[in-house]
């Protein structure tokens, strides 16, 4: 079929023939059109698109969702967004949202989450997008997951309600907001939940099916329960301490569960790798931040992907990072690392949002998952626990567990684990220490 199409001469003929070599152009902005759309191109295709998708809103929603149009429209990958507005189930599902005239809101996502699996992720990521750009108000998406879990849970198990749904408001809840408040959230605050959560269903179906409640279980049916299934059934220690606590059941004892010894790496392996995350070109940049990182300062996964831009600085000329409280020097090899990372251009549409994170997430607006870092970090000959447990057992040889917490942000009962392991003895400094700041004179450093 012949369309008519302009030129970048402004003169109009019909298309596409092999008589025009001449490449067609936009007739809206002289842009090259696309071969997607057949005559606009992909930004004025795009700009069509969300007239279309927002035509019917209301004045006041359409001023809210203005940000997100206007980054949508100017779009570093124009064909990218057209493609997602087409093909993607969360751009349906905004447009299905955006009919009614409104709107969606974190409880409209949530119902739609609920339905099923997919749809969860699509309403995901719709939402990332939406509070991305100040449409929808910012929220702990890892808390909110923790109480759509509960509410899952109590559904299927409505017969324990009087029992878990306390557990969890007065619980679990309040300490996973506690963590919140000190670092940003991950997906294992909530997967720490679920286990909690699930452990506590599990063994209250298992006293169901000998016709027992919990008030009548004795520490042999525990014992029975923990020995025929899997290590993370001792999380139903948190459980029972709480419903004992509370005269919910007797004073039942649950070991705390063990946790194997960590194996590290021979001193040579580990140097080496941390050269290659220094100084390797070829590997790729957030592969070598994460990698310098662990090897050097032992850092967890989860911590590593929710460090921003805010958390690097410098002090009396020498850049620092901040992991807790009490910024440290950094070796100028890492410090240009990160500092290259943190200037990386964002790609993509949701690229038009810098978001602070070093290791920017899928998702606009949120952090890399520990997942796909570590299977990079694995591929590239980084084994993450060993690496870490043989920087942790370096620095503790090298400085007293009340230093090293605060500088690696580990709890210090952590901290002093580690330096057991690295088989230092600290007395004399700590007596050294506690003599000076008796005496009024400097107390000795690490």
């Amino acid at each position: 079929m012949k369309v008519l199409i302009a030129r970048v001469d402004g003169q109009r003929a019909c298309g596409p023939c092999a008589g025009h070599p001449d490449p067609y152009v936009c007739p809206r902005c002289a842009g090259p059109s696309s071969p997607v759309t057949g005559d606009a191109c992909d930004r004025c295709a795009v700009e069509d698109r969300l007239e279309a998708l927002f035509h019917d809103l209301a004045p006041e929603a359409a001023v809210q969702l203005l940000p997100l149009r206007t980054a949508l429209v100017a779009a570093e990958h124009p064909r990218t967004v057209l493609v997602w507005l087409r093909n993607s189930a969360s751009a349906r599902m905004l447009s299905r949202i955006a009919a009614s005239g409104r709107l969606p809101t974190h409880a409209d996502l949530d119902t739609i989450a609920a339905s099923d699996r997919g749809a969860a992720q699509c309403a995901d990521h719709l939402r990332a997008v939406l509070v991305a750009f100040g449409t929808l108000p910012a929220r702990d998406e890892h808390l909110a997951a923790i109480e759509r879990h509960l509410t899952r849970t109590l559904v299927r198990h409505s017969q324990y309600t009087e029992l878990l749904k306390p557990y969890v408001r007065w619980s679990v809840l309040p300490r996973a907001r506690r963590r919140a408040a000190r670092a940003a959230s991950t997906g294992g605050r909530a997967r720490w939940a679920y286990t909690r959560v699930n452990c506590a269903v599990a063994f209250l179906t298992h006293l169901a099916s000998l016709g027992l409640g919990l008030s009548d279980a004795t520490q042999q049916h525990v014992d029975r329960w923990l020995a025929t299934g899997p290590s993370t059934r001792y999380e139903l220690r948190d459980f029972l301490v709480w419903t004992a606590r509370h005269g919910r059941s007797r004073e039942l004892l649950v070991p705390h569960r063990g946790k194997a010894e960590p194996e590290g790496l021979d001193a040579d392996v580990h140097w080496d790798l941390l050269q290659r995350c220094l100084h390797d070109e070829f590997l790729p940049l957030d592969v070598r931040a994460a990698g310098a990182l662990l090897l050097l300062f032992g850092q967890h996964l989860t911590r590593i992907v929710t460090l921003t831009t805010g958390h690097l600085g410098t002090r009396d000329g020498h850049p620092t990072l901040r992991l807790d409280d009490t910024p440290m020097r950094l070796p100028l090899p890492l410090a240009a690392v990160l500092t290259q990372l943190a200037a990386e251009p964002r790609r993509g549409w949701k690229g038009n949002r810098p978001g602070p994170w070093l290791f920017p997430g899928v998702r606009p607006g949120t952090h890399q998952s520990t997942g796909p870092l570590a299977r990079a970090l694995a591929e590239h000959g980084i084994p993450v626990r060993p690496a870490r447990a043989t920087a942790l057992v370096q620095l503790a040889q090298d400085m007293p567990p009340a230093v090293l917490a605060p500088l690696l942000g580990l709890h210090v009962i952590t901290a002093l684990q580690w330096r057991h392991r690295a088989g230092a003895d600290w007395t004399a400094y700590l007596q050294a220490r506690t003599r000076a700041l008796a005496s009024g004179r400097p107390a000795p450093g690490p």
